[in-house]
This record gives structure tokens, sequence and C-alpha cells, in this order.
């Protein structure tokens, strides 16, 4: 794979929020918003703004949930703060107003809400504001958020915020790959692959490799097929190396459909 540029330079990917729609949410839907980010569930259901706010949300009464969780959030209730901030910045029941959203995102964040301070991470990292970005981030990951324990070893990996470290990159990104994130499995394999913070090896970088691209993570794949191709910590296998440039293509990576299209010269 000639055009392979290497896995893992340092400006590939910074501080993102995990996609999901256009407003800042941690949530893979924003159906769940209200079942999900809670980490005191007792004191959540204690409120009962709060539980007729679920209630309402799950109606689609998107006025009436803002209103129910603004009153709990007024409170001091963690968890209301946190879902008020994404439904503020969703424009969810009520207008859009950063700073608004800001405002109660940052009391839940204070309040120790994972979530929030990993929002809160991302809306200071969005200004350019790395230092606080990283301090925000890495409360989130103590509190074993994945995706907050991916952007701290970004953040490492980069240099900002904090002195550049592979070395502490790749043991943030390994508590996030041992949660199933396909994102750090990668970024791990990267440095295994060019033993970067850990010491090289093929076979790790393998390895984790095939856990992300497993998960259908593309650039997992393209990386995956090229280990199979050139033999580096796996057995030398065409079939698997077509296998995994296919699943990249299909996905849209442009260097596997390039590949793609070249071997099908060669392909009986």
């Amino acid at each position: 794979m000639a055009d392979n540029p290497g896995p893992d330079t340092p400006g590939r990917a910074g501080l993102r929020h995990t996609p999901a729609g256009t407003a800042l949410s941690l949530h893979s839907g924003r159906s769940g918003i209200l079942a999900r980010g809670r980490r005191d569930a007792a004191n959540a259901a204690s409120n009962p703004h709060y539980r007729q706010a679920v209630a309402d949300f799950n109606a689609g009464n998107f006025v009436e949930a803002a209103e129910g969780l603004r009153l709990a959030a007024e409170q001091g209730h963690a968890e209301s703060q946190y879902l008020l901030s994404t439904m503020i910045d969703a424009a969810q029941g009520l207008p859009r107003d950063e700073a608004q959203a800001a405002f109660w995102e940052q009391k839940a964040a204070d309040q120790g809400h994972a979530y929030a301070q990993a929002n809160l991470s991302f809306r200071c990292y969005a200004s350019g504001n790395f230092p606080e970005a990283f301090t925000w981030c890495q409360r989130a990951a103590y509190s074993h958020l994945a995706w907050a324990q991916y952007h701290l070893g970004l953040m490492y990996r980069k240099g900002e915020g904090i002195p550049q470290s592979d070395t502490d990159a790749a043991h943030w990104y390994r508590l996030a790959a041992a949660q199933d994130f396909p994102e750090a499995q990668l970024k791990l394999a990267d440095l295994y692959y060019l033993g970067l913070g850990v010491a090289l090896s093929y076979t790790q970088a393998a390895t984790w490799y095939r856990k992300a691209a497993d998960h259908g993570n593309a650039e997992a794949q393209f990386q995956l097929a090229h280990l199979y191709a050139t033999g580096k910590g796996v057995e030398p296998d065409y079939i698997q190396s077509r296998h995994w440039i296919r699943q990249a293509a299909l996905q849209g990576h442009e260097q596997a459909q390039r590949e793609l299209k070249r071997r099908e010269y060669r392909d009986p």
C-alpha cells in the first residue's frame, strides 16, 4: 500500500465531540437524552420536577420538559442542569442560547456530573481554551467516561493544554479501548505500530486494529488490511487483506477505495 501515510500522525485528529446530530451531546441519539448520563439515579428520581420532565420529554412535550428541568435545575439537581443544557443547545422546548447552555452545563459539571464535564471540556476546546478543556476532560476521564479518556489521550498526544506525552496518551487510550471505544482502540494500535509511548509491537497493533475493525472503524479496517498484506503482526493473508480493504472502502475510506480499484486488475 504505497500511499498509506502511516498511522496516527499528530495532526490527524483533535478533540471532538461524539457525533450526535447538531447539538453538544454525548448521546448516540436525541430520543434517549433523558435515559442516559445519570450518575446518581436515586437522587435523580427523588426530584418531582425531574420525574415529570422525563414523562413530558418521552411524550414529545419538549416545552413542558424544559420547564420541569429548569425548576429542578434551580433546586440544584445536577442531572436536570445537565439535561437542560443539552436541550437548550438542541433548541428543544426553548430557544437555543449558548450562554444559558454553558451556564447550566457548568453548574452540573461543578457537582461532578461526568457528562457535563465532558461537554464543558468540548466547549472550552472549541473556543481554543486548551488548558481548561484538559482540566474538565481529565475530571470526566477519572469518572471512567470512555469518551473523556479517549480525548484526554488525544490531548496528551498533541500536547494541547498539557505537555506532550505519548506514554500518557497510551495510558488513557488503553483505558478507553478496554471499554470498547473503537477510536481509542485505533489510536492505541497506532502507537504500538509506531512504537510511541509503548514498545513497538506489530502483534499488539494488529490486535487493537482488529478490535476497532470489528466495531466498524474504517481506518482500523484499512490499517488491518495493510498488516495482512505485509505480514506484520499477523500471518500474511491476501484474502483477509482484501476483505478488510473492501470493508473500509464500503464505508467511503478513500485510500481503501483506491487500493480496491488497483487490486481489481490483479484479482482473478
